[in-house]
This record gives C-alpha cells, structure tokens and sequence, in this order.
C-alpha cells in the first residue's frame, strides 16, 4: 500500500536540459508566477532529506505507507515505527485528538539508512501534514499543535515570500535540525490551503542545488 501524497514540484524550470541551475523566468505552474512577482507571504519549512513516511490512522489501529507500492522500509526503521507508533500508549493517544476520524500523518523518516540522519542514527520521524480521506490537508497552524501533542518534531518554519525563500537557500544555511548539516532546501505552501482548478495544492519545494553551483550533498 501507498500513500498519495502529491508530488511537489519545482517552481522554476531550466533554460536548456543542460543547465544545472533553474531560470527564475521560466514558471513551472502560474500560480507560481503570480506568488513570485507579487511577494506573497507563504510558509517556508525546512525541506528534510529522510525517506517518506505515511502513519496510516483508520480510526482503530496504526499502520505505515511509504511513498509507493514498492516503496520498503529498511528493517531497522521499520523496527522503530512499530516501537514508537505501533503500540497502545501511542494509538490511545491518537484516539483522543481524532476519534474514530482517519487521517493520515506524513513526515520524513530518518536514520543511518536513509541519507542523512540529522544525529537520530536508530530513527526518527519529521511530521510535516495531516490529510483527511477526503484529500484535504490541515493548516499550518492546527498541523504544529498537533505535533506538540503527539511529541513529534515538527521542521523548522518561517513566513516568506518566494524569492526571500530562495535568497535565503541561496546562503548555504545550516540545517535547523541538525547544524552539523547544511539545509537541503525548503518547502514552501500558500499561507492558507489553496488548491488549483485540478486540484493540486499550492506547494513547491526551493532545493539548494538548484540555486547554487557546484552543491553535491548536505554536509558542512
């Protein structure tokens, strides 16, 4: 089984397939155009490099997704869902913030087997959204009080425009998970859900090295 969440696209393309980094004049979507050149305010959250996790709540019981039918988690995090989401104490909790509600909780896993593992080396568990059966996502706001309740790291996050989100990529900045690392990029989300005419949220991920020459991987 797999979870559907949407693909988040970039929001710039490239001016020749052999460009290493994107063309700020060439929009992916045109919402991303009128966001860029009109400086909305929007959520921008540290992009985590894990692998990604959906906690599956039916209503009874606790169950893990990846991102795809052949999506595997490594034994060792799988381990560490079962450990952490996959008990009493945990769906007890679950229960009294939903009910009999489902919804799934996606988040990036991390540890030593998954890219970079921020210094949570047996497992750990970024939550990022909330999503009803129906397709709709929580807000920004309610997704964090959720996550202080349920004792799950939430990323880092601040309001900005679009083109502040890239010159501040642009920097090189340290990971606010882990300062050991350097920040894979951002994803950043309209300040209240929007969805375009077919549906797909406004959301799109501002990756370093698609700013920034020559950055090959994550770490200071």
């Amino acid at each position: 089984m797999a979870h559907n969440y949407q693909k988040i696209l970039a929001p710039f393309g490239r001016a020749t397939p052999k460009d290493r980094l994107v063309d700020t004049s060439i929009f992916a979507k045109a919402w991303v155009k009128m966001f860029y050149e009109n400086e909305i305010k929007m959520f921008a959250s540290e992009k985590i490099d894990g692998t990604s996790v959906g906690l599956v709540w039916d209503g009874e019981r606790i169950s893990f997704v990846g991102h795809t039918e052949k999506s595997e988690f490594s034994p060792r995090y799988l381990e560490y869902l079962k450990n952490t989401f996959g008990t009493s104490e945990f769906e007890s909790v679950i229960e009294e913030i939903f009910g009999d509600k489902p919804v799934t909780i996606y988040g990036e896993g991390i540890s030593k087997d998954y890219n970079v593992h921020y210094g949570f080396p047996e497992g750990n568990f970024i939550m990022y959204d909330i999503q009803n059966p129906d397709g709709v996502f929580y807000n920004r706001e309610a997704v964090k009080e959720i996550a202080k309740k349920l004792d799950l790291l939430y990323p880092w996050e601040e309001v900005m425009t679009l083109k502040e989100a890239i010159e501040f990529i642009k920097t090189r900045p340290d990971s606010k998970l882990n300062p050991q690392y350097k920040m894979e990029g951002l994803v950043v989300r309209a300040p209240l859900e929007l969805y375009t005419n077919n549906f797909d949220r406004v959301i799109c991920k501002v990756k370093v090295k698609d700013f920034v020459d020559g950055v090959k991987d994550y770490r200071n």
